[in-house]
């Protein structure tokens, strides 16, 4: 055998056993694609798809850090951010907001769920002031939409209907004045078309009266480059004011609300807006007063100025003719009531807000009280 037979027979025999421990190696799977988040345009910024749907999700909310003060003492008026708890020192509070939304179309419209998480601090500890607990996480809303059809938990239609613009709230400041702000498991619809805008609920009156009857909110209105102008009606089964538990009066009751924005020419963002409230008695929905208890007749007058993107202020007053004497009644008092506030506005940088608010209030027979805070909220 000569060495070219030897090297040839030595290279085979190496490809056989090559060969065959290749035959029994573990072969690597082959990676799986990646899907990267695609952004969702479809309902403005912060929506992306969640992965392998076509449902599109966007996580926001704030915090805050807010010190305030006020001047309430036993006789007076209480104040219009504090009520008549205590006022001595600085009041301060934190807190957490995160808000949960995810969207998709359908052929229906809109399909949406919200939710809402919050939670609230004194800012020395416990919510409450108490202890050094921290502040409890709670929903704070949830709901569910699909085209106009609304479901779950969120303001009253009274409030917010989530359509209409100017027509919801109350002034044009955080606090907004009183308008009879509150909360309420509903079942409502809404609709839009051309400038106009209503909407109709049935919302839970916490059993009260005869158990099965819900309160009825309903609203109607026009916005357009000018302006916006609304009415809106509201019928409380069960007179108990303010969403109070447990008793029932056995009479019903309602309010009525009527009013105009108008958007000032050629100052964007700036505008003037008028309401005007009606209460046949201490219900439910009406707007409330310093005093605590709903007034027969309400008057609201709120203008904003917007200096530039980043600064703004308003202020409001609000007039309270002859006050209920509360607990649901339907019994007049005589008394009269106002308040008075001022509102600014700061970004000083994207997503970073100052805002202040100072108020007054002064019933008949009443000294008034002066109380405001100083705010810094952090928005993503």
């Amino acid at each position: 055998m000569n060495i070219k037979s030897l090297l040839i027979g030595s290279a085979a025999a190496l490809v056989a056993v090559t060969g065959a421990r290749a035959a029994d190696a573990v072969m690597a799977p082959e990676p799986e694609p990646v899907e990267y988040v695609r952004v969702c345009d479809a309902y403005g910024n912060g929506f992306f798809y969640i992965p392998g749907t076509e449902t599109c999700l966007q996580i926001s909310g704030y915090v805050w850090y807010q010190m305030g003060a006020g001047s309430y003492e036993a006789g007076d008026t209480p104040s219009y951010h504090y009520g008549t708890g205590l006022q001595d020192g600085w009041r301060k509070s934190v807190r957490a907001r995160l808000n949960i939304d995810a969207r998709s179309e359908t052929e229906w419209g809109t399909l949406r769920s919200y939710i809402r998480l919050q939670a609230d601090w004194s800012g020395t500890g416990a919510y409450s002031g108490l202890g050094t607990n921290d502040g409890p996480v709670g929903i704070d809303q949830a709901y569910i939409t699909l085209g106009g059809f609304m479901v779950g938990y969120s303001e009253s239609f009274w409030v917010d209907s989530k359509n209409g613009g100017a027509s919801n709230y109350g002034s044009h400041s955080w606090s907004g004045m009183y308008y009879g702000y509150q909360e309420r498991a509903l079942i409502g619809y809404r609709f839009d078309s051309n400038g106009f805008f209503g909407a109709i609920s049935l919302e839970d009156d916490n059993m009260t009266g005869d158990g099965f009857v819900p309160d009825v909110v309903a609203k109607l209105g026009y916005t357009g480059g000018w302006g916006t102008v609304w009415a809106k009606a509201a019928f409380d089964e069960d007179r108990v004011p303010h969403g109070i538990t447990g008793a029932s009066l056995g009479d019903s009751g309602w309010a009525a609300g009527i009013g105009a924005q108008f958007n000032i020419p050629n100052m964007p963002g700036s505008s003037l807006r008028l309401a005007g409230y009606y209460n046949d008695s201490d219900n439910d929905y009406g707007v409330s007063s310093p005093l605590g208890v709903d007034a027969e007749w309400t008057i609201l007058a709120s203008y904003n100025q917007q200096f530039s993107e980043t600064l703004g202020a308003s202020v409001a007053f609000e007039y309270f003719n002859d006050l209920y004497s509360g607990t649901g009644s339907d019994i007049s008092t005589g008394v009269d009531a106002y308040a008075a506030e001022l509102s600014v506005i700061w970004f000083p940088v994207s997503q970073f807000e100052v805002r202040s608010e100072l108020g007054y209030t002064k019933a008949e027979n009443l000294d008034g009280s002066v109380s405001g805070w100083l705010r810094f909220t952090r928005y993503f």
